[in-house]
């Protein structure tokens, strides 16, 4: 029908089972989404049905999600929880508004927007991140230091030891609960023996680790890991008085339990037991001790 005289009479019409679909076009040609119009006849008023839609959160870590809607996204939101993630969408226009989505774990840092775009005459949505962003394969990097005191044979060449190192996390699933790890750490600490002048060392190492949740902020992550010690001596091994620089290596098992703790969606505090094997020509040297640190999710 013609747009000046947009009125429908409509002869044979069932308010509880029909529903009545309009489409508008500007040149009879190419024609918009369809709008679903329902009939309540206790109050003899036509309203378009509400659109329910639920939104999957992206990891079980999400906590809170949070909408609106209109042709462009501002600063007002409304937040609900991640375990109930069922929108109902009252007044909404599909040729001209947008649904716009965040997630949170923490409902204070939110990750990026979505746009979902409604199609009625489907009845589906399609969605798209606004800007673009993708996610890599490391999961987030550790700064810490250590400090490590020696048992049985060891304790005959240390004092203590103390060292930094950096550590690179991978998810190993969609969960991130298991995870693997490649670490590169500095240590160093004074000599019991006359013929060292400082124990220095270079620690390379790969490992798995699996993480529990304790709370909503608190993790447990036991960890093992495999690698080489590289020592940096400066040592008179052949005891003719001359000291000189004296590398050698040793093959290191390392395990700790790690407890974290959230502060923020971006950063989490660390702390745990450390220990570390290393052998060395049929001789077996041990360090056990703490380390701290910080860590930067992505």
């Amino acid at each position: 029908m013609d747009a000046s005289n947009p009125v429908l009479v409509l002869e044979s019409f069932d308010s509880t089972q029909d529903s009545l679909f309009v489409q508008q076009s500007v040149d009879k040609l190419s024609w918009n989404y369809s709008y679903e119009y329902k009939y309540n006849h206790s109050d003899k008023r036509w309203t378009i049905p509400p659109i329910r839609i639920v939104i999957r959160p992206t990891s079980e870590k999400v906590r809170s999600i949070r909408f609106q809607t209109g042709a462009e996204a501002t600063d007002t939101w409304t937040e609900l929880d991640a375990s109930n993630p069922v929108l109902v969408l009252e007044v909404f226009d599909s040729n001209r508004d947008r649904l716009f989505v965040q997630q949170s774990q923490d409902s204070q840092n939110w990750g990026p927007s979505y746009e979902y775009k409604y199609n009625p005459s489907a009845r589906s949505w399609t969605v798209s991140p606004i800007g673009s962003e993708t996610s890599g394969p490391v999961e987030s990097l550790d700064l810490k230091l250590y400090n490590l005191y020696p048992l049985s044979k060891s304790s005959t060449y240390y004092s203590y030891v103390i060292g930094a190192g950096l550590k690179m996390n991978i998810a190993l699933d969609k969960q991130e609960t298991l995870l693997g790890y490649t670490e590169l750490a500095y240590s160093r600490g004074p000599s019991k023996s006359d013929w060292v002048d400082t124990m220095q060392a270079l620690n390379m190492s790969v490992g798995m680790g699996y993480r529990f949740s304790l709370t909503e902020k608190l993790q447990l992550t036991p960890e093992l890991g495999y690698g080489v010690v590289l020592h940096l001596l400066n040592a008179d091994f052949d005891e003719d008085g001359t000291k000189s620089f004296e590398p050698f290596i040793d093959q290191q098992v390392r395990l700790s339990l790690n407890l974290t703790y959230a502060l923020c969606e971006q950063y989490t505090l660390i702390a745990a037991p450390l220990g570390v094997v290393f052998f060395e020509k049929g001789n077996i040297g041990t360090l056990l001790g703490l380390q701290a640190g910080l860590r930067f999710n992505f």
